[in-house]
């Protein structure tokens, strides 16, 4: 063991963490990013006003694709934390 320091197993140690965490937190984005628009997850869940696909709930939260003051959403459901859809705003012309 003395030809392989303990410092160095430490600092290998946080590394592969680091890139398990970053890892999870890049799928957590992409499926964010793949997330059906509003009406394609009507059309899909025939349904004309959006509601829970999982437990049936009316209940949504809202967030940032990105941070807090995001234009495009991420709408989740409220109960079961399931994510159904993304909110893209309209392209804005000037």
């Amino acid at each position: 063991m003395s030809d392989f320091p303990l410092p160095i197993l430490f600092i290998m140690a946080v590394f592969f963490t680091m890139w398990l965490i970053l890892r999870k937190y890049h799928q957590i984005e992409q499926r964010k990013r793949a997330l059906p628009e509003l009406n394609a997850y009507l059309y899909a869940n025939n349904q004309t006003e959006p509601r829970c696909s999982a437990c049936e709930s009316t209940e949504l939260n809202d967030v940032g694709l990105t941070h807090g003051k995001d234009e495009r959403r991420i709408v989740s459901c409220a109960k079961c934390n399931t994510m159904l859809y993304r909110v893209v705003p309209p392209e804005r012309e000037e």
